[in-house]
């Protein structure tokens, strides 16, 4: 519906709306005695100021139809201007691909090339094709920090992107020789078949290798970004994507095979929402067995959460990517990310929390029980010390703290003169003479 229809639609609406208004009105009316003697708005008031309104707006609606439509400029889809740097413009305008790749080579530390300046840039070159064909068979990787195969998947790369790159004959057959020899160097090393895919896409040579074995190396290339833009460009037929994206998910790679179903047209005969969502539901199941085969040790709990949290990112990417948020309301994908972070961040604390080297010893106050370890590891309690706090001299127990005497004093010669102790007797004390002997009494005898 566009737009003039979508406010046609609306304006036809008013009569409806304004019998349901009226028949509010109606009921306010008849609490009419409630309501202040100054409220003398009648029905006609209002339906007259709706009509009125109703009427503008179909006049202005009617001059807005007998308008003819605005014609898009070449503006309104265009994209922003690349810039391309001075000094890689005139190496592609001079056809230097050896200086093009020490270039490249020279740069690889800086912030990525973009294929979009790179791409723009091959435009101001007379025969893009040759120039990165010739870059290929005129470099070395001998003496190089970068391996310079890396720098021909970029070139290759930025040629893809030009749609409308004209390749001539003599380029294409040596291309041909180029791929013929690369591919031999495959066997089951990934990035020989990526940079061999890559050489197929960019100069057309699909049709020159059989099929079955190009399926088979994009199958080993799945996991590198580029995987799908040379899927796409050497031609491989719907069934044959079809097979890479079956073998993905008997091979228990299910992220990459709904990328394969998006990126490559190929979401009918799958399921891409239900693989998803069964793929979360088992990335929760195998964390749990971790941690339970480990008896939930700390070291399985962060294996589990890092592999966890690591799938359910890319199943955010995807679902945002392609626009299914509204599909996985119920899953709660990133707020289980959230949580597992969260729990990982609390275990480290735990665990970086230092732990007490050994419990001091209580003290106690004199006069109180004090525990003692027994042999067995038991506390038991025992007498508590007479002498807790206080000094002995020869005159008794004395404490420090009070001026007195304490204890009882006992005379050494008469304790011992007949075997036996003697009756303590006390000890004064005199703030004048000191310690003094009480007065002398005989004992009485009956």
């Amino acid at each position: 519906m566009t737009e003039t229809e979508t406010i046609a639609a609306a304006i036809n609406q008013i009569d409806e709306k304004k019998q349901t208004l009226k028949k509010a009105f109606e009921d306010l009316q008849s609490h009419r005695s409630l309501l202040s003697p100054s409220f003398s708005l009648s029905w006609s008031d209002i339906d007259s100021h709706f009509s009125s309104l109703q009427s503008s707006l179909s006049n202005r609606l009617r001059l807005l139809q007998s308008q003819p439509p605005l014609a898009k400029t070449e503006t309104d889809n265009a994209e922003p201007p690349v810039t391309i740097r001075p000094e890689l413009k005139a190496l592609c305008e001079n056809m230097d691909s050896i200086g093009l790749t020490k270039f490249l080579t020279t740069h690889w530390d800086d912030d990525a090339m973009p294929n979009l300046e790179l791409s723009a840039a091959f435009r101001y070159s007379p025969d893009p094709a040759t120039m990165v064909l010739n870059a290929i068979e005129g470099s070395s990787n001998k003496g190089k920090a970068v391996d310079v195969r890396r720098v021909f998947v970029l070139l290759m790369e930025a040629l893809i992107e030009i749609n409308d790159v004209s390749i001539g004959v003599d380029t294409k057959e040596k291309a041909k020789k180029v791929a013929k020899e690369w591919k031999i160097k495959i066997g089951n090393k990934p990035f020989e078949a990526l940079l061999f895919l890559h050489l197929v896409a960019a100069f057309g040579l699909g049709s020159e290798f059989n099929s079955e074995e190009l399926s088979r190396y994009v199958l080993m290339i799945a996991k590198y970004k580029q995987a799908t833009l040379v899927c796409n460009k050497i031609g491989l037929g719907k069934e044959r994507v079809g097979e890479v994206i079956k073998k993905l998910l008997s091979g228990g790679k299910p992220i990459l095979a709904v990328r394969f179903m998006y990126e490559c047209g190929r979401t009918d005969g799958f399921e891409p929402v239900s693989v998803l969502k069964g793929y979360v539901k088992e990335v929760r199941e195998v964390a749990e067995r971790v941690c339970k085969e480990d008896k939930y040790s700390l070291k399985s709990q962060n294996e589990a959460t890092d592999k966890e949290v690591s799938a359910l990112k890319a199943v955010i990417k995807i679902v945002k990517d392609q626009g299914l948020e509204g599909e996985f309301l119920e899953e709660r994908v990133e707020e289980r990310v959230e949580e597992l972070e969260k729990q990982k961040a609390l275990r480290k604390r735990n665990v970086e929390t230092p732990q007490a080297k050994g419990r001091k010893r209580p003290r106690y106050r004199s006069g109180a029980h004090v525990p003692k370890q027994e042999a067995s590891g038991v506390m038991i309690m025992t007498e508590p010390s007479l002498h807790h706090g206080l000094h002995l001299n020869s005159f008794g127990v004395v404490n420090p703290a009070r001026s007195g005497i304490l204890g009882p004093y006992v005379n050494p010669v008469t304790a011992g003169l007949y075997g036996l102790a003697a009756t303590p007797q006390p000890v004064y004390y005199d703030q004048q003479a000191g310690f003094v002997m009480p007065p002398f009494h005989p004992a009485y005898y009956p």
